[in-house]
């Protein structure tokens, strides 16, 4: 057998293989789209009986040390954070020993603020009274 029959033969068989891998995606894409719009069809039948379960679980305090954390962790993002109604920037690559003025062992209450579409835009703690 000749070389050029042979490449012609290979070739053949590559085009065969494409063409098969194209069709069998095209197969999968109308599957996949067939079984997406009967689950939109199903969930409109359902109207009224579903009953959402996710919800977003913050924590309730933060302890001074997860404080002290965020504040570093936000530098250098979009976030502000508010420690008591100041603002704080602590960039620990040019002051590895700025803090913020809190106490470890006392918990802060942490409220998140964000915009209408959900981007968290602050981040303020407030010291919760303590109980002796």
């Amino acid at each position: 057998m000749s070389q050029n029959t042979q490449q012609l033969m290979l070739f053949c068989t590559a085009v065969v293989l494409f063409v098969t891998a194209c069709l069998y995606g095209q197969q999968n894409v109308r599957v996949l789209s067939d079984a997406l719009n009967h689950l939109v069809k199903t969930t409109a039948e359902m109207e009224g009986r579903l009953n959402t379960t996710l919800r977003i679980s913050e924590p309730t305090s933060y302890s001074g040390a997860e404080v002290i954390h965020t504040v570093r962790q936000m530098t250098g993002t979009t976030v502000s954070v508010e420690v008591d109604g100041n603002a704080y920037v602590i960039d620990p690559l040019v002051n590895r020993r700025g803090t913020v003025p809190v106490q470890l062992a006392t918990s802060y209450r942490p409220e998140f603020i964000r915009s209408e579409a959900g981007e968290l835009l602050k981040i303020a703690f407030w010291k919760e009274a303590s109980t002796p």
